[in-house]
């Protein structure tokens, strides 16, 4: 298969995530031109400039009032979309904003690669589920994140512009474990009574982006998962561990439901296993972090 060459590359989302793929592609080697980048803060474009990114502040929330807003640099690009939908409603706002900014500025991206979640499936009762799987997100959370899947899909057919979607369970990183909740000493639901979760090293989320850009065909779906389910009280344990903080309370299911947020209830409701064999198999990525005893530290 004919890989697609990394220049010029857009990432729209300069967070950690996008930095880190910035970072990658720097050390790649030499490009003919600069990675460009859209953040929504001036921390995260500062961030983005110790990297020699050119990065743009935007607000997709405001995007169709905002007249001043360039983005013809993401013309004939390599887009990495990394932006979450806005935190209400059903559908994704910002996607269906961009989406039509780019209609209206006759902008064609040469190729995009979204990142979803793998909230997508709902709960599933603890069965592996792969790419086949059937798609019942439980929260609204999760059907943004399908709706988005939907616009982008969509899109990309009717224009004839590749879109793979990335479907990322939990993220982390040793710069990106739960401090300040471990400070707090907030209880954990004991492993026998938890679901199963699944994560990806941040450093591993990056390079599967780029892989997938050069190498996933158009319209593919592909589960951008460590493939090694266990359960969130295991992890967040071994982050208080990393952090030399002594061990976190251990509480029932029911316990929990009086002392936890609804967040956390919320991610405890949904139990799946997440294979990756497609990623490994199709596109042939080998993980840094094979799971998260490994890449804790780093």
């Amino acid at each position: 298969m004919q890989e697609m060459r990394l220049k010029p590359s857009v990432i729209f989302g300069c967070g950690d995530v996008g930095r880190r793929i910035a970072k990658a592609l720097n050390g790649q080697g030499p490009s003919d031109s600069k990675i460009n980048a859209y953040a929504n803060s001036i921390q995260s474009q500062q961030q983005a400039a110790k990297l020699g990114v050119a990065c743009q502040i935007i607000d997709l929330d405001t995007l169709a009032s905002d007249s001043n807003i360039d983005l013809s640099v993401c013309q004939a690009s390599q887009l990495y979309y990394t932006v979450a939908p806005q935190k209400d409603g059903l559908t994704d706002r910002r996607s269906e904003s961009l989406i039509k900014h780019f209609m209206e500025a006759d902008i064609c991206p040469a190729k995009v690669v979204i990142i979803s979640t793998t909230g997508v499936y709902g709960d599933c009762n603890g069965e592996w589920v792969c790419e086949l799987s059937p798609t019942e997100p439980q929260t609204e959370r999760g059907q943004r994140r399908l709706d988005l899947e939907r616009q982008w899909l969509s899109w990309g057919e009717s224009q004839k512009i590749p879109v793979v979607v990335l479907r990322v369970p939990g993220i982390y990183a040793f710069s990106r474990l739960p401090r300040a909740r471990l400070e707090r000493k907030t209880p954990v639901v004991r492993a026998s009574e938890c679901g199963f979760s699944n994560r990806v090293h941040a450093d591993d989320l990056a390079g599967i982006c780029i892989l997938a850009m050069r190498k996933a065909p158009a319209g593919e779906i592909y589960n951008a998962t460590d493939g090694v389910p266990g359960k969130i009280s295991e992890y967040l344990q071994a982050a208080a561990r990393a952090l030399a903080y002594p061990p976190l309370p251990e509480i029932s299911m029911s316990q929990g439901q009086q002392q936890l947020s609804q967040g956390m209830l919320s991610y405890l409701s949904e139990s799946r296993k997440i294979s990756n064999q497609k990623l490994v198999d199709e596109l042939g990525y080998q993980f840094l972090y094979p799971d998260f005893k490994e890449g804790i530290h780093n």
